[in-house]
């Protein structure tokens, strides 16, 4: 037998050593190649060599896959592995794989032509709770993606294979600050993660998994990883990337608890945790922070109480407010503190903002202020400068945090923000032309139903003007983004693409940081505008190539094959938005944002583009994607088509009216879906009971209507 195996042997060689691929699907162990001892990803008579050579003591460990060599499992590497090895190259028996079952979707993984078995993650002395977090983030995802699981080591000196190397930008050499990262292969063969001092280490871990491994997070708790046979990260790879906005937060898909650590984002509201690098922004309330204020530090928490302070303006010059609101926020800080708070390092704020309402003070004193200042906002930030210079004079670090919102939107003439002072300029504008395009606004007059602080039709000539002169006094400038049509949920604002150039736009313009505030639904598109939000925010740099591979990739794993098909409708919906003028997102009516005679004349077209769709899915996870995303396009269009479909239609029109409408309502009664950001004053009690869909919601919307349902002219 032995002879046999010498004989076959020597033909093999003598056939020029071509390369033999693996002889059996057993043999396929995921993550490496069992028997690929040099890994080039085939199984020859040079693994045979390499593992006699690492026997015999002519190489060592770095030389050889060791996992890929241990083909009798036992953890090491002896003669039996030898024998194994000339045995299935010469075709007598085969190898025992691990995949049988097709679980993971990579396979072979390497780095640099080194498979990854070979690697180890190393962490350095001084690796934070964040470094440690990263680095099981990257073992266990990894794991998951290819069924090999990395080994974590806190020293270097023990570690003989290569090593996927945490380290701290030292010294600032890269640049890097709190959030920035380099992943580079060296000339050793290391993969080395250079990471910048807070979040830098969990940042890189989850750019590696979807840059590296193929992973994609949509909504941080929702993933998708492509499937792949090999991957080979290549030796010449070298990447640096740092934040374009440094606080990135948004509310439409867990924009700030932990599921928003995979897309990058650093709101610390529901997520403030030493894990996390120690999140940025403000404490306990976000904005209109009056209210909680004035209520006493005894309601901090019973909103129920507050609320009857949000419907006014406190007297911002009255020297009672300003002690409120300092008494409130230092026991607030000291309890925090208490509770081990990560008070003051990066840019933790506190925040002193206007309620939610116009109804400013009109006292002597106050009025005497905004006429000085040509701004109501002039009253605000001089009791923010007050506020922020006495909580500082305990907590030196603090920052604040005030919204320049409503009227008081335009800058003062001379009060300039405290250097601590965060500005977050809440946008008013037109919503339909993207914010560098002032041009469409002005020709088309602004947006009639909403008004700026000077009285005028809002429009981005004018909130576009504000916000650069808001950019020339502070270098902390933020922006609140509104991206959802509070009001009507099943009515979504459609300008998804408008986040490439406005997010570009106001990057460029000076703007610091961002929150998009959003609703969060899957039947408005919001998921995807939240995705895109997020990535815009992270690089606001990116060309608009980018950006749309980025959408239309979205749409791909969100839907399926039948992607194209939503994409088009999409388009569509943005056309129909673009017909109507300026309008403006948590503000406007249905029929405001959309032009009602599109919808009437390309309802049944755009129902078909979801019936193609659907007919393409092969998950039912995709098909209540789409499902859901449909209940706009029907809510729309059966509101278009009521007239002339139901009312006036002949009775095969008003059977395929009828079904399309009970199918509807049927969905929102059994799904829970929630319409509208209150409750719907007019919802009927079965799906028989035909009602315009827009009548969900009023009894008459023949006009357009006030936060409280009355009627103005």
């Amino acid at each position: 037998m032995k002879r046999l195996i010498s004989l076959l042997l020597v033909l093999c060689m003598v056939c020029a050593a071509v390369p033999m691929a693996v002889m059996t699907s057993g043999a396929t162990t995921y993550g490496y190649l069992l028997g690929d001892a040099n890994d080039d990803s085939v199984v020859t008579l040079k693994d045979i060599l390499t593992v006699r050579r690492y026997v015999a003591g002519v190489i060592g460990e770095k030389d050889l896959n060791c996992k890929a060599s241990d083909t009798d499992k036992n953890e090491l590497v002896t003669l039996n592995d030898v024998l194994i090895l000339r045995r299935f190259v010469a075709g007598v028996s085969s190898l025992e794989g691990v995949n049988e079952d097709g679980r993971f979707k990579v396979g072979t993984f390497a780095i640099g032509g080194k498979n990854i078995t070979r690697y180890t993650i190393v962490l350095p002395d001084d690796s934070t709770a964040c470094m440690d977090n990263a680095a099981k983030v990257l073992r266990n995802k990894l794991a998951d993606a290819c069924g090999y699981t990395l080994s974590i080591s806190n020293n270097e000196e023990l570690v003989t294979g290569y090593k996927i190397k945490f380290e701290f930008d030292r010294n600032d050499e890269y640049e890097l600050g709190l959030e920035g990262y380099r992943v580079y292969v060296d000339d050793n063969g290391d993969l080395r993660v250079v990471c910048g001092s807070m979040r830098g280490p969990i940042y890189a871990a989850y750019f590696m998994l979807e840059k590296l491994v193929g992973y994609r997070f949509l909504t941080g708790n929702e993933t998708y990883l492509y499937k792949a046979e090999s991957i080979d990260v290549p030796a010449e790879f070298d990447t640096t990337e740092i934040p374009g906005y440094s606080y990135r937060a948004l509310s439409q898909i867990g924009g700030s608890g932990e599921n928003a650590i995979p897309l990058r984002l650093n709101d610390s509201r529901d997520a403030q945790n030493a894990k996390a690098g120690w999140r940025v922004g403000t404490l306990f309330i976000h904005a209109h922070s009056y209210a909680y204020q004035i209520a006493g530090y005894d309601h901090i928490y019973d909103e129920a109480y507050a609320s009857q302070f949000h419907n006014t303006q406190p007297c911002l010059t009255d020297e009672e407010t300003y002690e409120k609101i300092v008494d409130y926020n230092l026991k607030l800080l000291a309890e925090r503190e208490g509770k081990g708070q990560h008070l003051g390092e990066t840019y933790t704020q506190i925040s002193c903002s206007p309620n939610d309402n116009t109804d400013f003070c009109d006292c002597t004193k106050c009025k005497a202020i905004y006429e000085i200042e040509g701004s109501i906002a002039g009253t605000v930030f001089r009791l923010s400068n007050r506020v922020i210079e006495t909580l500082q004079e305990t907590y030196p670090t603090i920052e604040l945090y005030t919204i320049a919102y409503w009227d008081a939107r335009n800058p003062p003439i001379f009060t300039r923000p405290h250097d601590d002072i965060c500005v977050c300029f809440c946008i008013g504008g037109c919503n339909n032309h993207t914010y560098d395009d002032v041009a469409s606004c002005a020709e088309n007059g602004g947006n009639p139903r909403l008004y700026s602080p000077s009285g005028e039709c809002s429009s981005n000539v004018e909130d576009m003007d504000f916000c650069a002169k808001w950019a020339e006094l502070t270098n902390n400038l933020q922006i609140w983004y509104y991206s959802a049509n509070f009001c009507y949920y099943m009515a979504p604002a459609p300008n998804v693409i408008n986040v490439y150039n406005d997010f570009k736009f106001l990057a460029d313009l000076g703007a610091t940081g961002m929150y998009s505030e959003g609703s969060g639904t899957g039947y408005t598109f919001e998921k995807l505008r939240g995705y895109l939000a997020a990535k815009m925010m992270w690089n606001p740099s990116m060309s608009e190539e980018e950006f749309n591979d980025l959408l239309n990739e979205y749409l791909m794993i969100y839907f399926g094959a039948g992607w194209t098909y939503i994409r088009e409708y999409l388009d569509m919906q943005t056309e129909a938005g673009d017909l109507q003028g300026c309008w403006t997102n948590n503000y406007d009516r249905p029929w405001d944002m959309y032009n009602e005679e599109y919808f009437k004349e390309n309802y049944l077209y755009m129902t078909g583009l979801f019936d193609k769709a659907l007919a393409a899915a092969e998950t039912a996870t995709e098909r209540t994607h789409l499902n859901e995303c449909r209940l706009h396009c029907d809510f729309l269009g059966l509101s278009a088509t009521y007239e002339r479909d139901w009312v006036n239609g002949d009775e095969d029109t008003k059977a395929a009216y009828a079904a399309r409408y009970k199918a509807l309502y049927e969905y929102v009664v059994n799904n829970g879906i929630r319409c509208a950001g209150f409750d719907c004053q007019n919802f009927p009690q079965n799906g028989d009971d035909i009602y315009k869909p827009m009548q969900w919601y009023f009894d008459d919307f023949n006009g357009h209507w006030n936060w409280n349902g009355t009627r103005w002219v």
